[in-house]
């Protein structure tokens, strides 16, 4: 019975240690830090706050990304984003035809879908992802 305990204490403390280092930052910005690609890049990958986000936007050279449905994108996006449905199957293949040594921009609805597709162009190899923290609800 103490086996069990103490087993189970030790799992919990070794997740929430584990947790506690992959959130570094200010209360703003969660940098999620660099990553090492296949192809041995380097990206820069964060998350952050809308005021972050406007100021990030500011970049000419940024790419801005809605991965939203285009039911939710019609409803409403922000500036001039290039809308690419996190659900179409072929998902992979658009996010592809974006400039990966361009940073890129991207929300959802409120950071589900935007985080999946953060982990996926991190794994293509893009340079510089910035995802906006709680997504377009987040937003207004």
């Amino acid at each position: 019975m103490y086996k069990i305990i103490g087993i189970s204490v030790l799992s919990f403390l070794f997740v929430a240690c584990s947790n506690a280092q992959e959130e570094v930052g200010t209360k703003e910005k969660k940098v999620t830090g660099t990553v090492e690609n296949d192809d041995q890049q380097t990206s820069i990958v964060s998350l952050v706050s809308v005021s972050e986000f406007k100021e990030l936007m500011k970049n000419e050279s940024a790419q801005l990304l809605d991965v939203r449905t285009p039911e939710e994108y019609s409803a409403g996006k922000i500036g001039d984003a290039t809308n690419i449905n996190f659900f179409d199957q072929d998902f992979k293949s658009q996010i592809a035809t974006l400039d990966k040594t361009r940073p890129v921009l991207v929300y959802c609805a409120s950071g589900r879908r935007s985080a999946q597709a953060v982990s996926m162009m991190k794994s293509m190899g893009f340079s510089e992802i910035h995802e906006l923290k709680g997504g377009y609800n987040g937003w207004n």
